[in-house]
């Protein structure tokens, strides 16, 4: 196989409010990059995994923006379907601390990859991954959107390629009832199962303990393992034949809390994928996660040495 992982999806221009200032008063923002699929794809790939990433971008700066810094990351970009014209997404991050949340602004509206034409965008670089992965965040962009992750994953079932998809539901884009509606095949279709315990709640109404609700997941959907993340609580994961496993989550200095549910995908699938190993799994996976939150912008800047240096307890405070 080529890749390790392959995925598909939006990446937006990151702005970010410095930390203490609001945004309607701000006079300066961080640039940065991110969006959920290509978060994975960075994290994997800065652990030595082979990944690519594929989209539709602008023929402009702020798309050769992109395109350069997952590529400096290592994710192979090849794949990426450039356009003349169009605009890129952008989201605004207002930054907050305890207890004032952090709030999203998007300005992603009719985005190029929003626009793409699902029967002209090329699907079987599938065929070369190991592992296809996908959110619920690209059916929500548009009808265009939708039916490119629909191929995609019809396109892995043929070959074979496992599949995991992240409800990671957006109430900004759409309501609970049609996300439940629409991401309900996508998540019958996977292979691993991620979903957060408020979006259970959210989309399907599933209550009781974390164990429970990824029981009820794991039965609705039918996935060969369901995972059920639980923020500062950690992660439970079930499998088809009755596995069940937990994970606490580690104790972290909250830098920038945005893309850690991307970075505990990553983990997960990293600890994963060569032995299928369920327990180190959701171990890497809390790990990554953890590490994730001390580092500010989307992308988990982690090393593969920092992340084994968390897994076996060996950290320092002081690396001379």
């Amino acid at each position: 196989m080529q890749w390790d992982v392959v995925s598909f999806g939006e990446t937006m221009i990151r702005l970010a409010v410095p930390l203490g200032e609001r945004l309607e008063t701000a006079t300066r923002l961080e640039v940065g990059i991110g969006g959920a699929e290509a978060n994975v794809l960075v994290a994997l790939a800065r652990l030595g995994r082979r990944t690519a990433w594929a989209s539709v971008l602008p023929r402009n700066p702020l798309g050769e923006r992109i395109v350069r810094e997952l590529a400096w990351h290592g994710v192979d970009t090849s794949w990426v379907q450039w356009v003349e014209r169009g605009r890129v997404g952008v989201y605004y991050l207002d930054t907050g601390v305890p207890p004032r949340p952090t709030a999203v602004l998007y300005d992603r509206a009719g985005s190029a990859v929003a626009q793409v034409d699902p029967a002209a965008f090329p699907i079987d670089f599938v065929a070369g991954g190991r592992w296809l992965h996908l959110t619920g965040i690209t059916p929500a962009l548009s009808v265009g959107c939708r039916a490119v992750a629909e191929r995609l994953m019809e396109r892995a079932r043929a070959a074979g390629v496992p599949v995991s998809f992240d409800v990671n539901y957006r109430s900004r884009l759409w309501g609970p009832d049609e996300a439940a509606r629409v991401l309900e095949p996508f998540c019958a279709g996977a292979t691993v199962l991620f979903c957060g315990e408020g979006d259970a709640r959210t989309l399907w109404g599933l209550e009781g303990t974390a164990l429970e609700v990824a029981e009820r997941l794991a039965g609705r959907f039918g996935a060969g393992v369901t995972v059920l993340t639980l923020g500062e609580g950690g992660a439970v994961a079930v499998t088809r034949e009755g596995e069940r496993v937990t994970a606490e989550a580690p104790r972290a200095t909250v830098i920038d809390r945005v893309g850690a549910g991307d970075a505990f995908a990553a983990g997960f699938l990293h600890g994963y994928l060569d032995g299928r190993d369920l327990e180190r799994g959701l171990r890497t996976g809390v790990a990554l996660a953890a590490l994730k939150l001390t580092v500010r912008g989307d992308l988990a800047l982690i090393s593969a040495a920092e992340l084994e240096a968390m897994l076996s307890e060996t950290r320092r405070t002081i690396v001379r």
